[in-house]
Formats: C-alpha cells, structure tokens, sequence
C-alpha cells in the first residue's frame, strides 16, 4: 500500500506518515501540514506544453486537462516522484538533469512542487495510463489560460520563461 510523508509549509518532510486511505480523508492531515504533490510540464520545441485529460471516471478534476504528476510517496524526492508519475502515466523516460525547478504552490491540505522539462515527446509513442487519462495533446501556451483544467498555479512562473 503507498505511504505518504506530510510536509511543512516550505515542503520539508515533518516525519508524519498516511497511508493511501488514510490521505483520502483530509481531516487526517494535520494544521499546518500537507501531502506532498508533484506536477511535471513537458515543453516541446515549438513552446507548446504537453497535457493529459483525465479520465472521466476519476473522482478528482474528472475530464479535466492537466499536467503529468500526483502523491510523493514516502523516501521518494519530489524529481524522483515526478519521474515516476511520468513515466506511469503516459510511459515517457525522464531523467533528473532534464528537470528544471518552477514552482512551488499550495492549498489547505497539499503543497505543489513543479518541474519543467524541455522534450520532444512524440504523443503517437506514448503509452497512456487508460484508467487514469483519455487523452494526450500539446497546447500553445495562449491557449492554457481558458482551457477547462485542474489548476495551473505554475502559468504564470512558465511565461516568465518565454
């Protein structure tokens, strides 16, 4: 069963583990304490981003377009977490030197630490997690801001990049 470290405000682990289940419910989790969450953007040579819509039948943001990521999970760093979730959900290999630091974010009970990747990634050789997406396609960065998504906290840090 997956473990999750809760950290501090700044994102450093405080020590306190939940179990998968236990995440679920956020009473579990602490004042002052969050479940740590990584996102990874995928930039291709056209500055176009990379996103996946999720599948209808998730019970959070369903049908929603978002980028690659979810829960770190205990001993896990966030870029070995973003590897990882990336990998499991549309099948493509990251390694540690192609991430670079945007952002870092958070809500009531989670804090969000997110890395772009400039990639090629080509959407035809991607092998997507079928209970967790419907699709994959590159959006013009233009385009993000009306799009129907479950939260782009990291826009603003990536349009300092362009």
């Amino acid at each position: 069963m997956e473990k999750y470290e809760l950290v501090d405000k700044s994102g450093n682990k405080t020590g306190k583990i939940l179990t998968q289940i236990e995440s679920r419910d956020i009473n579990n989790i602490p004042t002052g304490q969050y479940i740590s969450v990584v996102g990874i953007v995928i930039i291709n040579e056209n500055n176009e981003i990379l996103l996946q819509k999720r599948s209808k039948c998730k019970k959070v943001n369903p049908g929603k377009w978002g980028i690659c990521g979810g829960k770190v999970e205990i001993g896990e760093t966030t870029l070995d977490a973003g590897i990882r979730e990336t990998f499991e959900e549309i099948g493509i290999a990251l390694n540690k030197s192609e991430l670079k630091f945007l952002s870092t974010a958070k809500n009531e009970k989670a804090h969000f630490t997110v890395y772009y990747a400039r990639k090629n990634v080509d959407i035809n050789k991607c092998k997507i997690q079928e209970d967790e997406l419907e699709e994959l396609r590159y959006f013009k960065i233009e385009e993000l801001e009306n799009l129907d998504n479950e939260g782009f906290e990291w826009l603003e840090n990536l349009k300092k990049l362009y």
